[in-house]
């Protein structure tokens, strides 16, 4: 499981709850610019087609509160 210490800095943030992708409804891992501009919660599949990349400006990747072991 992903931990927030395992990403660099403002790459990665704990959440209480991981939002829907705001295209597709399935689980969002993902808050990030998107290639065509505007930000959205994307689930894995659509961060690796549409996501700009991780860190300030870009995106963070979602980690569940409690779900690691920090």
């Amino acid at each position: 499981m992903d931990k927030v210490s395992d990403f660099a800095p403002h790459e990665a943030v704990e959440v209480l709850e991981l939002p829907d992708c705001d295209i597709c409804g399935e689980t969002a891992a993902f808050d990030a610019k998107t290639v065509n501009g505007p930000w959205a919660n994307l689930c894995p599949a659509h961060y690796a087609r549409l996501g700009y990349g991780l860190g300030l400006g870009k995106g963070q990747r979602l980690i569940l509160k409690g779900s690691s072991n920090d």
